[in-house]
């Protein structure tokens, strides 16, 4: 996701800790609705919404490393991946790059610093379609090697339903983030990675005064 080529990443969060007790409560209705649901008549395919969520956690790091795998591929660099919003939990640095893990894994963003203006348009559509290509990929896979005769079947199969949920988490996934969608994030415009690959053909290719561009020019994915 993207604000614009020029600003920060927003923080998508429940900022107060009224906002962040409502988000929690929710989320264990849900869940203690999920258990009560599951095991009151117990059957397989039940498992395909614990799967599906499990999976989309799953995707959501895939999604935002394959942003900074083709970010520094680029020759760029990449100061920030963080998955989930919310207040961050947890942390560390792998060598300039910060890597957090916050409350809500929903979704996340990751912030690249453009290090040169070659070919700059092109960097920048190929780091929005990483997230969205490595879902769609990943599913491609995933139906080349089980089948798709197994995939659209009704089963009991535990290890078929998981495989049916991370695919359908896949595309959904990457359904959603190439909708050329824009919204308001606390106060700040963020587009999706579908509307990203659609502007960054209009960013600037003005050359670039210093060898790294400074904070306040970098991009979010």
């Amino acid at each position: 996701m993207e604000e614009n080529p020029i600003t920060n990443p927003p923080e998508r969060s429940p900022k107060t800790s009224n906002e962040f007790g409502v988000t929690l409560i929710l989320s264990l209705f849900f869940g203690l609705f999920l258990c009560v649901d599951l095991f009151s008549d117990y059957n397989p395919r039940k498992l395909s919404v614990p799967f599906f969520l499990a999976a989309w956690i799953l995707l959501l790091v895939i999604h935002e490393f394959a942003h900074a795998a083709i970010a520094r591929a680029v020759g760029w660099k990449v100061s920030q991946i963080v998955i989930g919003s919310g207040r961050r939990r947890y942390g560390f640095k792998v060598g300039h790059t910060s890597i957090e893990f916050r409350s809500i894994p929903l979704s996340g963003f990751v912030l690249p610093q453009q290090t040169d203006y070659i070919a700059p348009r092109l960097k920048h559509f190929c780091i929005y379609a990483a997230g969205p290509g490595a879902e769609l990929l990943l599913s491609a896979v995933l139906v080349y090697f089980v089948g798709p005769e197994s995939l659209l079947q009704r089963t009991s199969e535990i290890p078929i339903i998981a495989v049916q949920s991370l695919i359908v988490a896949a595309l959904l996934g990457s359904f959603i983030n190439l909708l050329p969608i824009s919204f308001s994030a606390d106060g700040k415009r963020s587009m999706s990675d579908g509307l990203g690959m659609i502007l960054c053909w209009r960013f600037p290719l003005e050359p670039l005064q210093d060898k790294e561009v400074s904070p306040s020019q970098s991009s979010t994915v």
